[in-house]
């Protein structure tokens, strides 16, 4: 019988440690890639107007998900208490006709404001109309600001 060099035990042990740890990083970078907000109700563009016509008021939440992920836990605690219709349209689902047909839309011709959807951006719906909007956030105390200052309970 020939002898295996102890060598070979020692490289084959490294290689199964190495790659046990490249399989749980790449599972790490699995897990984590999906970003989206999970605590709102996600729907797609084309059911926008849907959605609106159903529920004369609502608040929508426009972001890519990447930055969603700063505030999340503060803005998913802060919803609890929330009973006001709240969704999510994720940016990188939509394209730009989406966002000028949704202006066209929802934002009343007799406004002097150029609303611009950007990542992430906040849109209070009421009566089928832009009412009030928050864009450029950067943190979650302008989200709760925003939120108290449009009396949404």
């Amino acid at each position: 019988m020939r002898k295996i060099p102890i060598k070979n035990y020692i490289i084959a042990l490294i290689i199964s440690l190495l790659t046990v740890v490249v399989v749980l990083d790449l599972m790490s970078i699995y897990n984590n890639r999906d970003t989206k907000i999970k605590f709102i109700t996600e729907i797609k563009d084309k059911d926008v107007n849907y959605y609106i016509a159903e529920n004369n008021d609502t608040l929508i939440y426009f972001s890519s998900g990447k930055k969603a992920k700063n505030i999340e836990k503060e803005f998913k605690e802060y919803l609890k208490d929330k009973e006001f219709n709240i969704i999510y349209i994720d940016l990188d689902d939509i394209n730009d006709n989406f966002k000028r047909d949704f202006i066209s839309i929802y934002v009343p011709k007799t406004v002097s404001y150029k609303l611009e959807i950007t990542d992430p951006s906040l849109i209070l719906i009421e009566n089928k109309q832009v009412s009030n909007y928050l864009t450029n956030i950067n943190d979650f105390t302008q989200i709760k600001d925003f939120i108290e200052r449009s009396n949404i309970k």
